[in-house]
């Protein structure tokens, strides 16, 4: 099943209280921190409904977003109508889609390394990014933290949502693949219209955990220097095993 097909259309419901803003404050204060060029083109690797790429576009940088769900594209496209923001959706793989130009940095935010579930999507993903993005660029992206992970265990979760009079409940049944690095997310989603249910919807997420060893390793061998792995939203702190989300930084040789 791919993920992001009809669950696309809770998406922006269900993570509502994203604080996109502060993230993207936080990904320039951090293209501020590691300077290696001046940066004013962004390629968004997996950009969605483009939470980040509009509030970065708004901040006066050049923003290109690549996803392969269209339906959240459309939905992308659909917020670009009604903003000043000028931005490009491109329908596409992150981990072989052809681009026109180079950028003088690369973002994937929101997990979306992990779903690179396998090391050769993982490295397809890491070099295709890299033939894209400019000498010195920077890469930023965040993923799932193995150790973290391994010691508090993912545990199943519901959220509920008032919308409109009608109700949106998400349950997540996550299942533990440690040989795999894996978490195989299941999502129900329902909505509920004057107590009956009139939309369903189910899809399974597989979602890849990372160590620092093997980031390093990867990053290494597709062209890039490791600068730093710190807890997601902070700049400096070793992370620790109560960290589940983590920021990567590299440079591109």
């Amino acid at each position: 099943m791919t993920p992001f097909g009809n669950y696309s259309n809770y998406y922006d419901l269900i993570y509502g209280q994203k604080d996109y803003r502060a993230e993207v404050s936080y990904l320039i204060e951090l293209i501020d921190k590691y300077p290696g060029r001046h940066v004013k083109s962004i390629l968004d690797l997996g950009c969605g409904t483009c939470g980040h790429a509009f509030l970065l576009a708004e901040r006066g940088y050049e923003v290109t977003g690549v996803d392969r769900s269209e339906s959240m594209l459309a939905i992308a496209r659909n917020k670009g109508e009604r903003s000043q923001a000028q931005l490009e959706f491109i329908n596409g793989d992150i981990r072989n889609v052809r681009l026109e130009k180079k950028f003088d940095a690369v973002i994937s935010m929101f997990a979306v390394m992990g779903y690179q579930t396998t090391n050769d999507d993982f490295e397809r993903t890491l070099r295709n990014s890299s033939k894209y993005l400019k000498k010195n660029g920077l890469l930023v992206f965040d993923v799932w933290f193995g150790p973290a992970v391994i010691a508090q265990k993912p545990t199943d979760r519901m959220l509920s949502i008032d919308h409109y009079g009608d109700k949106i409940i998400r349950f997540s049944h996550p299942e533990l693949d440690i040989m795999h690095h894996r978490v195989v997310v299941h999502y129900t989603v329902l909505r509920i219209k004057k107590d009956v249910c009139v939309d369903c919807v189910n899809e399974e997420h597989v979602m890849r955990f990372f160590f620092p060893l093997e980031l390093e390793y990867f990053l290494q061998t597709t062209g890039y220097r490791l600068l730093a792995i710190v807890p997601f939203m902070e700049k400096e702190r070793t992370p620790t095993e109560c960290d589940w989300n983590v920021t990567v930084i590299a440079r591109r040789s």
